[in-house]
């Protein structure tokens, strides 16, 4: 082995930074968080009526009381992953062995699927009338996603001669456990210049905190996948960056009695991360079980490498713009926003001023910025267990990702004037990356979400709940990816020979959210 460790550090670093990139349309996640623009399909950005819009359109804190919001999402991802080879039947583990591989006779289930359940995802706000024209608005909050994601290191099977047995799963060397904490406080002004017209901006402050951890080949040879003759590596990277500067722009405009416009613009920098790095070499026995004495007679931890600040990573951030255009009926003798007294700023209220309202938003990102995960570690760090082992320097990561567009519509009808709203809406999200390019740290498929909620108001209080599922397209490139496993072979260019993306992979999403908002 002269350079094997790094694949599994590579593609570690590449879901650490698409953890918390991006949101909307960007493929990294689903559209805003939230829970009115849950039960809305994300058609939020001409509505911006909380103060969450201090993140999704600072134009719209102009026209907000100040109030305290406070919510969270209940996230269920369900993902499924079948390996298949170029030939479209499953990869077995080894082919030196003989052991059963995955859809063969007294072998294991083919498709592999993550462990998780509910991940809850909160977000708060808040927003605070400065003048009649100027209001300044803070929010703190994540991507819209899950944070934590395991993918089995082994699979168990019963063979009908040997009874219950174990062997390393198929999608190790793409993902096996990930935890990610991110937030991204936003400081925002909207301001009213004029009668019917709102501006805004803000600015980001992201962190991210990321512990990862999948699999490298230390040698690589035509055969295929062998835990056993490559010798598998188990690689963990942990890796912050506090500090991911951004800035939100935001404009909405009213432009009759009964249609609004509104527009958002994000732009974030790139995540640019110190990582430190451990590796397990001679993880597995020749059974295919996960060896509890790698050293025998050596020293404990002779396996184990323990490295700090051993590399960078460097990720592009995708910019995002959304367009909407809201119609909305004005309910009688409420046809301009609500006042309690003339020396109050003037306000919107659509519980209170309007009938229902229906919004249509589309969106874009760049993601085609993300053409690869830059990952460069420093010269010569040894990899102990293994024969003269280095880190490569360059373990780059090929994503390949395309710009997406997206549309989304949904509304509000007001069943009870200052009560009781109910919502629905949906959205539609473009296919974000070739088939032949899928990886399991984020799903990048074709998407088509459903939602709906309400909202009863208690006094001062807007307590707000909504569902969503979101159906994923499936990404099935039949055995052919394109994704290779950074392996110790020199002749490969310290690669894997074989493909280790080829395969389908399969997602779905389905997430109730619960929110208070206190306005004063």
């Amino acid at each position: 082995m002269k350079r094997g460790a790094a694949g599994a550090a590579s593609a570690a670093f590449a879901a650490m930074v698409a953890a918390g990139a991006a949101r909307a349309s960007s493929g990294l996640d689903s559209p805003d968080i939230g829970v009115l623009q849950l039960g809305r399909g994300g058609a939020w950005v001409a509505r911006a009526d909380d103060p969450l819009a201090a993140y999704f359109n600072p134009a719209g804190l102009a026209a907000q009381r100040s109030s305290a919001h406070g919510g969270v999402h209940f996230i269920q991802l369900a993902q499924c992953f079948t390996r298949l080879g170029p030939d479209g039947q499953p990869v077995p583990p080894s082919y030196t062995t003989a052991i059963p591989g995955p859809g063969s006779e007294g072998g294991p289930d083919p498709e592999v699927c993550a462990e998780g359940g509910l991940f809850p995802n909160p977000q708060i706000a808040a927003t605070l009338r400065v003048s009649d024209a100027l209001a300044v608005g803070v929010a703190v909050l994540g991507p819209h996603g899950v944070g934590e994601r395991a993918w089995p290191e082994s699979l168990a099977y019963t063979h009908p001669s040997f009874g219950e047995m174990t062997q390393p799963s198929p999608q190790r060397y793409l993902l096996t456990s990930l935890d990610a904490l991110m937030v991204m406080p936003t400081l925002s002004v909207g301001f009213t210049p004029a009668e019917g017209i709102s501006i805004g901006a803000g600015f980001i402050w992201g962190m991210a905190v990321i512990d990862f951890v999948n699999f490298a080949e230390a040698t690589s040879s035509a055969g295929g996948d062998d835990f056993n003759a490559h010798g598998d590596l188990r690689a963990r990277a942990k890796a912050d960056d506090l500090f991911i500067p951004g800035f939100v722009l935001g404009a909405r405009w009213a432009a009759t009695a009964h249609l609004d416009l509104g527009a958002w613009f994000k732009w974030q920098d790139a995540v640019r991360a110190k990582t430190d790095l451990t590796i397990e070499s001679r993880y597995w026995t020749p059974a295919g079980v996960k060896d509890e004495d790698p050293c025998g007679g050596e020293p404990p931890g002779c396996n184990v490498t323990e490295e700090r600040d051993a590399g960078d990573l460097k990720m592009r951030i995708p910019m995002e713009a959304k367009l909407g255009l809201r119609y909305h009926r004005p309910r009688a003798g409420a046809a301009r926003p609500a006042r309690t007294s003339a020396a109050e700023p003037r306000v919107r209220d659509p519980m209170v001023d309007d009938l229902f309202d229906v919004e249509l938003d589309f969106t874009w990102a760049n993601n085609s910025a993300v053409d690869a995960i830059e990952v460069r570690f420093r010269e010569d760090i040894p990899v102990r267990g293994t024969v003269v082992g280095t880190v490569p320097p360059n373990a780059d990561v090929p994503h390949r990702w395309r710009d997406v567009l997206g549309v989304r519509l949904g509304g509000d009808f007001v069943v009870l004037p200052n009560l009781l709203a109910l919502r629905a809406g949906g959205f539609f999200e473009q296919k974000g990356q070739d088939d032949a390019d899928l990886n399991l740290d984020f799903h990048l498929g074709y998407r088509v979400g459903v939602g709906a909620g309400m909202t009863a108001r208690v006094g001062p209080v807007d307590i707000s709940a909504a569902f969503q599922h979101t159906f994923f397209g499936p990404l099935d490139n039949g055995g052919k990816g394109r994704i290779k496993a950074v392996s110790g072979a020199v002749p490969s260019g310290y690669r894997s020979i074989q493909s280790v993306n080829g395969g389908r992979f399969e997602s779905s999403l389905d997430e109730f959210g619960l929110s208070g908002t206190m306005r004063f």
